[in-house]
């Protein structure tokens, strides 16, 4: 497979820069934990009215969350601190994400968490990260169940199963219902 390359760019600055990271994990008492970090920064320096100049490179919003899920992908606990915000008022909008214990991933999930700790009530930032956070959740929890297939079957863990996923038919181009025509 040919590797594929963005086309070079017009001539430009750096401005901004977000990374996310999320990463799932299996904890021994069987639940799973998925953990989300948000962190964006400027690439010049900038006033800020509760932190002085802001200097190129120091994080303006960084924020970490962990939800543990269980095997039907429902929320069982959930935190999240503000390391850095550009308010002072930034680090209580970390404080309700507790709204989403007892909540299912799966359809409707962005107007849940909205509807959960969205608005005036939370931090964007938190609640935007919790859109890639459900997709690694997804990942981690079927990953971990194929794990454990082969696991139960003894099969090589370098064998891929088939595991049926139903709710994937018609999701993307990989698992588009082939037409017989």
């Amino acid at each position: 497979m040919k590797t594929q390359h963005l086309s070079p760019p017009a001539e430009r600055e750096d401005r901004h820069n977000r990374q996310v990271s999320c990463h799932g994990y299996a904890r021994k008492d069987g639940l799973l934990d998925i953990e989300g970090e948000l962190i964006d920064t400027k690439a010049y320096d900038f006033p800020s009215s509760t932190h002085g100049i802001i200097t190129s490179g120091t994080p303006v919003h960084h924020m970490q969350v962990r939800i543990t899920i269980d095997f039907e992908m429902v929320i069982q606990h959930a935190e999240a601190v503000t390391v850095n915000g550009p308010y002072a008022i930034c680090p209580k909008g970390a404080e309700n994400i507790i709204g989403l214990i007892g909540l299912k991933i799966g359809p409707g999930w962005k107007r849940k968490v909205q509807a959960a700790i969205g608005g005036p009530k939370g931090c964007t930032h938190i609640t935007e990260l919790m859109g890639p956070m459900a997709t690694t959740a997804f990942q981690t929890l079927y990953g971990e169940k194929a794990r454990q297939k082969r696991d139960a079957l003894g099969a090589d863990q370098n064998q891929q199963l088939k595991t049926p996923l139903p709710s994937l038919t018609n999701s993307c181009i990989a698992y588009a219902q082939q037409n017989d025509e």
